[in-house]
């Protein structure tokens, strides 16, 4: 019988639990993407609520007895302001709404934006995430002033006016009657203030523009947080990397939909909230009662242009929280069981070790908080977070959320989430996944901070349809638990898995092939579950497998021409996978020409295969 964990439960139906919460880039790797340049369907829906309520209040203007009798000024685009002639109170611009929120519109947005920013508590976790916030905030906050109060002299607005043969009317009577000094109000304000009043132009609606701007901004910035800190909806998105391919990266956070409500909002979030209902009523009565449909057309699009800028165009080029470029792979095979060497640039930017952050003394854990590489948190003991050196696409991690060294053995709920991880996955997307965990000094490890690695095998597969021999290659583990397991130069210790199956047996067969493995390298063991390991390790786990690989070295010296120096290349746990990675071309190129010189590497990292 399983172990109970502190919350009453057993590894195994925990992990299990957490892991049907796992809609993740892995699982969702055969679903349709969103693309790079466009908003993701979340963002759409909300972004067409925009041009419907300028249509439907266009529309009402026209179909309305009460509005389309009432007296209007076709010069000042607005309705007779006199209270007994107006269709509405919405239709005079002294309104309260108009006059004390529309008018002073970014000031409530900052108020509103700046109220959410510093209460919410995801924000307040992750420092980061509210300075990247306030850099957006401060971003649209310049693209509203350039708009509508100065852009190197007038205002974009009042340029683009003067630009389509607009004229302060009253300057244009006074040039004409001798005095030139009129002759250039280039403002609205400045025209306004003289008397006079715009007369020719287009004019963009600023009211449109600014309540377009600042409602989406927050929904952009609240929402965002709201949804993933409720675990609601996930969006996958796609970026452009550095050669131009389209691969899926970054995700919103989901997390556990549990009785959060009061946290996913927050005073700050419902402050947001009620600037932008009261932003979008404002904007049903300017596109009601103001300005042609022609202005009201430009205000949106010049407030969508900004926000496209700030919000889409970004995310779509890979900003370096995630590395991946594509792979090459060709198959050898120096033995029986066929090998795939796959070329990965992405490795030549990985860290040999923990690297330290300037002003710190410790060196940085990217496992620690993980925030911006998120995918879902594996409750109790566990998060699931994309691998930022990606060897290929959906490359995930499952990390402790407590540090626990790595050197250290293995616990049971780190078996049991990492194989309902791999069941999930395959009940879900049809597909195998491949999990393997590096431990020690020659097994390839580079973090200290506990973590098991998954790979798609779908994607580990991709470029071998179009390598010869690439119909050859399976993942090696499935096969080290029969007889294949004597045609490999290193020793492996194996054990097939069945469906279903708890974590203290998963744990107590780990345990056993650990103290074999222990024995092929000539040390003895006694019945310790815990703690140091005493050897460099690979373990790998697939659905039908579990496989040890006790590890005496790295890797190997690879020649790579006469008179260069040799590069050592060291392998890590995908070799069990029947794969080996080399990230500099050099060596692509040696191993591919000389497929004996991998043999040789197989034959020096583990216990000789007798």
């Amino acid at each position: 019988m399983s172990t109970p964990t502190p919350n009453g439960s057993s590894p195994s139906a925990t992990a299990a639990a957490a892991a049907e919460k796992v809609t993740t880039p892995i699982s969702n790797a055969a679903k349709a993407r969103n693309p790079p340049f466009l908003p993701t369907p979340l963002e759409a829906t909300f972004l067409a609520a925009y041009p419907v309520l300028l249509v439907f209040g266009t529309l009402f203007s026209l179909l309305s007895p009460d509005v389309r009798n009432a007296p209007y000024d076709a010069f000042t685009q607005t309705h007779q302001q006199d209270p007994a002639l107006a269709p509405s109170y919405f239709a005079r611009k002294n309104n309260l709404f108009n006059t004390l929120f529309v008018k002073r519109g970014w000031a409530w947005i900052t108020v509103a934006f700046a109220a959410f920013a510093l209460t919410h508590p995801a924000l307040a976790a992750a420092p980061q995430r509210r300075v990247k916030a306030g850099v957006r905030w401060a971003l649209v906050t310049g693209w509203w002033f350039f708009v509508t109060q100065w852009f190197f002299g007038p205002a974009l607005i009042d340029r683009s006016f003067r630009f389509t043969g607009g004229k302060c009317e009253v300057a244009r009577v006074e040039v004409e009657e001798g005095d030139p000094s009129k002759a250039d109000f280039v403002t609205a304000v400045a025209c306004k203030a003289a008397g006079g009043r715009w007369s020719g132009g287009h004019d963009i609606s600023g009211h449109v523009f600014l309540l377009v701007l600042g409602s989406y901004f927050l929904l952009q910035e609240v929402g965002w947080v709201y949804v993933s800190w409720r675990g609601r909806r996930r969006e996958e998105r796609s970026v452009v990397m550095h050669d131009g391919a389209v691969k899926s990266a970054s995700v919103e956070r989901t997390t556990d939909a549990t009785d959060t409500t009061g946290d996913a909002l927050g005073v700050g979030a419902k402050f947001a909230g009620a600037v932008i209902v009261l932003s979008w009523w404002m904007l049903l009565m300017t596109a009601i009662y103001f300005h042609t449909w022609f202005e009201k057309l430009t205000g949106l699009l010049v407030a969508l242009s900004g926000l496209y800028s700030v919000y889409i165009l970004p995310r779509a080029k890979a900003n370096g929280d995630l590395n991946y470029y594509p792979t090459q792979v060709a198959i050898l095979t120096p033995t029986p069981i066929p090998f795939q060497l796959r070329f990965s640039p992405a490795l030549a930017n990985k860290p040999e070790k923990p690297e330290v952050r300037s002003g710190s003394t410790k060196p940085f854990n990217p496992f620690e908080n993980p925030t911006t590489l998120l995918v879902t948190p594996l409750d109790p003991a566990h998060n699931l977070v994309l691998n930022k050196f990606a060897v290929v696409p959906e490359h995930a991690i499952l990390a402790t959320k407590a540090f626990k060294p790595q050197t250290h053995l293995l616990e049971a709920d780190d078996l049991a989430a990492t194989y309902a991880c791999i069941e999930t996955y395959n009940a879900d997307a049809g597909q195998e996944l491949y999990a393997f965990f590096n431990s020690g000094q020659h097994s390839g490890a580079s973090q200290p901070h506990r973590h098991i690695q998954l790979l798609p095998v779908q994607k580990m597969r991709e470029g071998l349809n179009t390598c010869e021999g690439g119909d050859t290659w399976s993942v090696m583990a499935d096969r080290l638990v029969g007889e294949d397991a004597a045609k490999i130069p290193f020793r492996t210790f194996a054990e097939r898995l069945t469906s279903g199956i708890d974590a203290e047996t998963l744990h107590g067969i780990y345990l056993k092939l650990y103290k074999q493995a222990c024995l092929s390298c000539g040390i003895a063991t006694g019945a310790e579950t815990g703690g140091e390991a005493k050897i460099s390790y690979n373990m790998a786990m697939t659905r039908n497998a579990i496989v040890i690989l006790p590890r005496l070295a790295s890797g190997a010296p690879v020649v790579i021409g006469e008179g260069k120096a040799p590069h050592y290349v060291a392998l890590n746990g995908t070799v069990l996978a029947g794969t080996a990675l080399v990230k500099y071309p050099v060596e692509w190129e040696a191993l591919r020409k000389d497929p004996s010189q991998l043999l040789g590497i197989l034959a020096k990292i583990g216990v000789p295969n007798s």
